[in-house]
């Protein structure tokens, strides 16, 4: 075992000898087809757990979504309000099966503060095949985030050979600090963003007497693409610190050019959200926070201004001449 591993390590290292083209093209296709085969392996194992996956996703909005009266029947204590005068006047049934009753009219009176807790929001399917499409939607991005390591990993086989070692460091912390940002979009768009941005826009259709009938398979792609969306952008700082490395952004240079950089957030929060004001504004405040602190990391780490530009040496009048002269 401890030979494979070495010998898989071994297969990272640079390795400075050239490649033909058609073994580079072969091995280009051998890192596709792995990475196909474990987003399948990927969705086979999320496929049995789409159901659990659709209720965290459902989560957020659990507590506004109206519940059919058998639920509402099971969930809560209610009272049952019968005439005082109803029992003398209804006569007994017996059943087929034998069992005896009275059939009495009854009045179900749920507490108020019940009925409080059940929200606003109607979860319905469109078509026929939308509960169909929307598991399979749920498999595949599930799949693909279980499967993400694995997909690294045989692009790392591809591409690391070609890469030297002090390459491969920064490269490798790169990997784990946008991997780390990534996870934290998603958990902030999941437990702040979504939750938040439910409330509010049902407060607002509250206000405005509406009736909230939401497609249940419109509401889980929602949640998806805000999720999604947060995992990318969070990868903004990322961006900022690699070139400001690489000497093409400072400090100061990101402090004078914060109000494009805030109007041109708010642009990528209107592409990547779904399109509503207040999912916008909610995506756009932690990126701004995230520029921010760019700016002061460049600034403790010394990068606060641009390097001098090496200005090429002009040509006197005697070198003129003499090119012209031998010319």
């Amino acid at each position: 075992m401890l030979k494979k591993l070495k010998g898989l390590k071994g297969k990272f290292r640079y390795d400075d000898s050239e490649m033909p083209f058609l073994e580079h093209l072969e091995e280009f296709r051998k890192m596709i087809i792995r990475i196909f085969i474990a987003l399948a392996v990927g969705m086979g194992v999320v496929l049995p757990l789409a159901d659990h996956l659709i209720q965290v996703l459902r989560a957020p909005a659990e507590p506004y979504i109206i519940k059919n009266a058998q639920d509402v029947l099971n969930e809560t204590t209610v009272q049952l309000r019968i005439p005082a005068d109803s029992l003398a006047t209804n006569d007994l049934v017996i059943a087929e099966d034998g069992a005896r009753f009275y059939q009495v009219q009854a009045e179900v009176v749920v507490p108020v503060e019940e009925k409080s807790e059940i929200g606003g929001i109607r979860l319905q399917f469109s078509e026929p095949a939308a509960a169909i499409k929307m598991w399979l939607t749920v498999t595949f991005f599930g799949g693909l985030l279980l499967s993400l390591p694995f997909v690294v990993f045989f692009i790392g086989l591809f591409v690391m050979p070609g890469v030297r070692d002090i390459e491969r460091k920064v490269m490798t912390r790169i990997s784990m600090f946008s991997g780390g940002l990534f996870l934290a979009g998603i958990y902030m768009g999941y437990k702040v963003t979504l939750p938040l941005a439910l409330a509010l826009m049902l407060k607002i259709g509250g206000q405005l007497g509406g009736e909230s009938i939401w497609f249940y398979n419109k509401y889980i792609g929602f949640a998806l693409q805000l999720l999604l969306a947060f995992g990318v952008a969070f990868q903004m700082p990322v961006v900022i610190l690699i070139l400001g490395r690489m000497g093409l952004v400072s400090s100061n240079s990101l402090r004078a050019g914060r109000p494009y950089v805030v109007v041109g957030i708010f642009v990528l929060a209107m592409i990547l959200t779904p399109p509503d004001v207040v999912t916008q504004i909610l995506m756009a405040a932690p990126l701004i926070l995230l520029y921010e602190f760019c700016i002061w990391f460049l600034y403790f780490s010394g990068n606060r201004e641009l390097p001098p530009k090496e200005e090429e040496p002009e040509e006197s009048d005697e070198d003129i001449n003499k090119d012209l002269s031998e010319e």
